[in-house]
């Protein structure tokens, strides 16, 4: 566990020490100052330091880790929106050995045609598109020679896409396309998608059986327990080198219930209820600050 920080006591309030007035100021920073952070701990940002790793997601990390190792060609990761699939991508792209693979994250938007997708890997790869006008079946054969001479090298390519609940068919076939590069012994591309359960009922339509099947691992990041939304507030906290009680311990049903558990809500009742502890200069975070803010809006 982490050491917690030195806290100069300014003065007292409810028995407990704060920050004095003139460390006090205003914008982002107030909270920050007020409870001695060095960084804030709930930031709307993704940040693998920050990835506290429940039963569920660990699982995710696992399995998806394991189909980059296994040359599985197709991996899939569904969740509820704000539960943690992008810093999960994040986290797996810390943890890919250079010199075994070549990563390609991409970001999906609504409408992106095939022709922006496959652009975006080439961007990825670092590829140099030459013809002035290129067809979907000229930039796939680049990827594909580029994809050959990697595996030269002994590197494998990674495809890492998230929000694919936002691809049309069209964009998957390719992927599944690109999915199915092979030599003999192996596949030469894992490609890993990362989006929202609406993505789940499309997948039943009979023109997906064929991505369906090469689907060896589904995983769904379930939102956090009551006591991991504890944890995890908790943890955050002291990774900010922050006291682990600001928030008092009746606080973490009302977070929990609030937010579904679902991390990014988390983080901003955290944050906007240490903002408003701050400006009313409270050592701690009550049930009744929490439930006042609601009333609010």
């Amino acid at each position: 566990m982490a050491a917690f920080p030195e806290f100069s006591v300014v003065e007292m309030i409810d028995g407990s020490p704060v920050a004095g007035r003139e460390e006090i100021d205003s914008g982002s920073a107030q909270p920050l100052k007020f409870f001695r952070l060095q960084q804030n701990p709930f930031a709307d940002s993704v940040n693998p330091e920050f990835f506290y790793r429940t039963e569920a997601h660990e699982a995710a990390f696992i399995a998806m880790k394991r189909c980059i190792e296994e040359d599985i060609s197709l991996g899939l990761t569904t969740a509820a929106s704000g539960t943690g699939k992008t810093l999960l991508t994040q986290v797996l792209l810390h943890e890919l050995d250079p010199e075994r693979y070549k990563p390609a994250l991409i970001l999906i938007y609504p409408k992106m045609s095939r022709m922006a997708m496959l652009r975006e890997i080439c961007a990825e790869l670092q590829i140099e598109i030459r013809a002035k006008r290129p067809t979907t079946h000229d930039l796939m054969e680049t990827i594909q020679r580029k994809i050959m001479d990697l595996a030269v090298e002994g590197v494998k390519l990674v495809v890492i896409i998230d929000e694919v609940h936002f691809l049309t068919a069209e964009n998957l076939q390719v992927l599944r396309t690109l999915s199915n590069i092979e030599v003999p012994e192996k596949k030469l591309v894992t490609v890993l998608l990362f989006g929202e359960e609406s993505l789940l009922p499309r997948l039943d339509d009979p023109k997906f059986k064929s991505i369906l099947s090469r689907m060896y691992t589904r995983v769904h990041l379930r939102a956090l327990t009551p006591d991991e939304v504890e944890q995890y507030v908790k943890y955050r906290l002291l990774l900010a080198h922050g006291r682990p009680d600001i928030f008092q311990p009746d606080c973490f049903a009302w977070l929990a219930r609030e937010t579904g558990g679902i991390p990014r809500e988390i983080n901003r009742v955290c944050y906007n209820a240490m903002r408003e502890a701050a400006a009313h200069r409270q050592s701690r975070v009550t049930p009744d600050l929490l439930g006042r803010m609601k009333e609010e809006g």
